[in-house]
C-alpha cells in the first residue's frame, strides 16, 4: 500500500516538475529579440491635432410656460360612510366549558449514570490501533 501511494507521488511530482521545466523553458524562448516576431504590425503614430478654440454658447431662449392641453378632473367629494350595526353571526355563540380536570403528573424518576470507564472515555475505536511496523523508517520512502 505504502509503494502505490509512493509510485502516485513519484509520477504527480515528476509531473509538476516537468510543467514547470516547460513553462519556464518556453518564457525565455519568448524573451529572446531574434525569434520574436509580432503577429499585428504596429500601431500608426498618433499625430497631434491643434486645441480647437471655444466658442460662446448660444443666449439661452426665454420661453413663456407652456399651456396645459387638458384641464384636471376635479376633486372627487366623499361621503362620510354610514354607520351600520354588524351582521348577525350565522352560527351559534360558544358555549362554556368547564375547565379542564387537572391530572397531577409523578415526579420523574432520575437515573444515576454509569460511571465512566478508562477504554472508552477519550478513545472511540471499535478495535484496538495496528501494533507498529518492525519495518525501518526509511522504508517509507
Amino acid at each position: 500500500m505504502v509503494s502505490l501511494g509512493l509510485s502516485f507521488t513519484l509520477v504527480f511530482g515528476l509531473a509538476i516538475l516537468f510543467t514547470v521545466a516547460e513553462a519556464n523553458n518556453n518564457r525565455k524562448l519568448m524573451q529572446t529579440p531574434a525569434n520574436y516576431e509580432p503577429i499585428y504590425p504596429p500601431p500608426p503614430a498618433r499625430y497631434h491635432r491643434p486645441p480647437v478654440t471655444a466658442v460662446p454658447p448660444p443666449p439661452t431662449p426665454v420661453y413663456p410656460p407652456p399651456t396645459p392641453v387638458y384641464s384636471p378632473p376635479p376633486t372627487p367629494v366623499y361621503t362620510p360612510p354610514v354607520y351600520s350595526p354588524p351582521p348577525t353571526p350565522v352560527y351559534s355563540p360558544p358555549v362554556d366549558l368547564p375547565p379542564p380536570a387537572f391530572k397531577a403528573l409523578p415526579p420523574p424518576a432520575y437515573k444515576a449514570n454509569p460511571s465512566p470507564q478508562a477504554q472508552h472515555a477519550f478513545y472511540y475505536r471499535a478495535s484496538p490501533p495496528p501494533p507498529p511496523s518492525s519495518k525501518p523508517w526509511w522504508w517509507l520512502l
